[in-house]
């Protein structure tokens, strides 16, 4: 956990990117279904999307904890 962190944040915009990319499809995937009543993505690429937000989520709540 620990070396994928430091990966996460050694490369300069990978964070915002992976955590707002998130957020967009998982946004994207929840209006597909409510508005136009379709699919957007599929449980099998849904699934690591949710996993990738809360990760991102966990590490900045981490991070920000850390600075106070």
């Amino acid at each position: 956990m620990e070396k994928l962190e430091k990966f996460i944040y050694s490369v300069k915009y990978l964070a915002p990117i992976l955590y707002f990319g998130s957020v967009g499809l998982i946004g994207y995937d929840i209006y597909c279904n409510v508005i136009n009543e379709t699919e957007f993505l599929n449980l099998y690429t849904e699934t690591p999307l949710i996993i990738i937000f809360f990760l991102m989520t966990y590490l900045g709540v981490k991070k920000y904890q850390k600075k106070e």
